[in-house]
């Protein structure tokens, strides 16, 4: 047997084992013997059925398999120990030439990936300035509102924007169909929660009226409902519209902010949250920036294995949530316009894209020295503690079957706030006022 070791640029393996012809025909000769001993014929001693007739009886590609395993799994095993290989995923076996003359195997197998990190200090990126508008506190109440709506049967006609509450019942060549029917449903008009010509053919409708109409399915719609024209027989029982409360003290009372005593906090609460919640946003998209970056700068070696085995994965989990939802996978692909091929590609992709990332992440974590050790935990539970009014031990209780989530959590924090107090140099904060009053 001769040996070939390839390692290759995408950290992946490659050894190659020839077989010449001898070695081959003896293997094989080997496991037909192996079987022939356990051969139990009618007639004959169990290992003493002549070998023409024992022929008759054996599996060539029994023969041939069996070989094959063992030949290979000793090479394999002592191409291990030579190399000493770290090896990340399951090895795969081919066979590239088998007949008369030989056979080569060849295996491969992935390393662990290997990252050389680029740059990730001193980037230099402007932070952004945050501003709140008073258009944004006017949609920030406006939203407080529409959170805070009731809902009024009506005895007009529906409009969009109102809620029917229907049944139906679906009719495909006056056949009712799976799935096309319901009672005392809650539907919005204008929401688009039904396929295209539902909604907008309801519109008009009033409490107690019954209605037909019909829609086409769209093409990429589940197979047995594709591109079919439906009927639906609809009856109306009420028409509901959405009354917002006015902005006033019994308002205020419903919001029961601790912050907002009157209607005059309120725009200054809406502008301390939006602050929160745009500067979060801000950071969020500088982290994303600055990762970017470095993950650009940086030589990420990951082996197709990994990766094949990470989109793998991916379609799996995808198949289970759509079957656990009540569509079938054959459906889910043709809603998406896509084959199972396509969608293992474009999960590749994505599992190259992540994996890169968690890498360099990790990497910085690690030059860094970023953990979370005790210390860091106890600094932590310490700010819970002031910031809800409870004792420290409370806390640790509390988060204690969570351990491991809040460790992850955290050591995330550190590693946010490592990234951006490197790279992130801050405006001067007349340039900020300036700009937040130009905003007004």
């Amino acid at each position: 047997m001769t040996k070939d070791v390839k390692i290759l640029e995408s950290q992946e393996v490659v050894l190659t084992f020839t077989y010449d012809a001898q070695e081959w025909k003896k293997a094989q000769e080997k496991e037909n013997r192996k079987l022939m001993e356990n051969l139990t014929i009618k007639g004959f001693r169990k290992g003493h059925v002549p070998e023409d007739i024992a022929k008759r009886y054996i599996n060539q590609n029994e023969v041939i398999n069996n070989a094959i395993n063992n030949l290979v799994n000793k090479s394999y095993k002592e191409a291990l120990d030579e190399g000493k290989y770290l090896i990340v995923t399951q090895p795969a076996l081919s066979i590239t030439k088998m007949d008369a003359d030989g056979m080569v195997a060849e295996i491969r197998f992935s390393l662990p990936p290997v990252v050389n990190l680029g740059q990730y200090k001193g980037l230099n990126i402007s932070e952004k300035a945050v501003r709140v508008t008073k258009e944004d506190i006017k949609k920030y109440i406006e939203q407080l509102r529409t959170d805070h709506a009731t809902m009024v049967v009506k005895e007009d006609e529906a409009k969009l924007g109102d809620t029917v509450i229907i049944d139906f019942k679906g009719y495909i060549n006056d056949s009712p169909f799976d799935g096309g029917e319901a009672k005392a449903y809650e539907l919005k008009l204008g929401s688009n929660s039904f396929i295209p010509g539902f909604e907008d053919q309801l519109v008009g409708i009033k409490a107690n009226e019954n209605r037909s109409i019909e829609v086409t399915f769209p093409k990429n719609y589940v197979e047995n409902l594709a591109n079919k024209v439906a009927r639906f027989e609809i009856h109306c029982s009420d028409v509901k519209e959405t009354v917002l409360p006015e902005v006033d003290a019994d308002f205020i009372e419903e919001l029961n902010i601790k912050e907002v005593k009157a209607v005059e906090d309120l725009d200054a609460y809406a502008k301390k949250i939006l602050t929160e919640r745009k500067t979060n946003e801000a950071n969020n998209n500088l982290l994303n920036e600055i990762l970017n970056k470095v993950i650009e700068t940086s030589e990420v070696k990951i082996g197709s294995g990994i990766i094949e085995e990470e989109a793998k994965a991916s379609v799996a989990r995808i198949k289970k949530q759509v079957e656990d939802n009540g569509l079938t996978f054959k459906d889910y692909l043709a809603i998406n316009e896509t084959t199972e091929v396509k969608l293992l590609d474009s999960q590749k992709e994505e599992a190259l894209k992540n994996l890169k990332a968690y890498l360099v992440v990790e990497e910085i974590c690690r030059k860094e020295n970023i953990v979370v050790d005790e210390k860091a935990l106890d600094e932590y539970y310490a700010s819970l503690a002031k910031q809800f009014n409870l004792e420290v031990e409370k806390v640790k209780e509390e988060l204690k079957p969570n351990l491991e989530s809040v460790r992850s959590n955290l050591r995330s924090s550190l590693f946010n706030k490592f990234l951006l107090s490197e790279n992130v140099v801050s405006k001067n904060k007349n340039e900020e006022k300036k700009e937040e009053e130009k905003s007004e």
